[in-house]
């Protein structure tokens, strides 16, 4: 069964096939951190280091969801949502998924792993967004208990709010 991973220096060449993959297929754009560095060792450095001290104020971890040594997905939890863009669009989980991997039915997992992460760095809550066109991810976050709260909008782009309690 997939399971979240902190990145290391182990999933270098899945990382570096995952990447290639994904930018011949799109721009990619989430979760943002997994797009860091020129190199994976300038990735890994950044996703480490960021747990402890972003410079915009906002840690977050990162995780890989791997099967079989290979990289699915990635996601993203934020430490907090003190910041404008996060508080109203981006939220405190962000997640992306390998262009060859969507619509095999492991977000809803992904997700419920990454809550019990989030469970452990003491948020009471967690905000989610995804575009509103985006149906898989909003099916995704209403399977884990998301609850809409309403629509937001940045740069003309409409977006669905979810909160997730426990």
């Amino acid at each position: 069964m997939p399971q979240l991973e902190f990145p290391n220096l182990s999933h270098k060449q899945s990382y570096l096939d995952m990447i290639s993959e994904w930018r011949s297929f799109e721009v990619p754009t989430s979760p943002g951190k997994l797009f860091a560095g020129e190199t994976f060792e300038e990735f890994l450095a950044t996703v480490t280091k960021d747990v402890i001290a972003n410079p915009d104020g906002v840690n977050s971890h990162l995780f890989f969801f791997v099967e079989d040594e290979r990289i699915l997905w990635a996601i993203q939890i934020r430490h907090s949502i003190d910041h404008p863009r996060l508080i109203e669009v981006g939220g405190h989980i962000g997640y992306g998924v390998r262009p060859s991997e969507r619509g095999k039915w492991y977000a809803t997992e992904m997700l419920r792993q990454a809550l019990l992460e989030a469970k452990k760095l003491w948020l009471e809550k967690v905000l989610i967004t995804c575009l509103d066109e985006n149906i898989a991810s909003a099916k995704v976050i209403e399977n884990n208990g998301g609850v809409f709260e309403r629509y937001a909008y940045r740069d003309e782009v409409k977006y669905r709010r979810y909160w997730i309690s426990w």
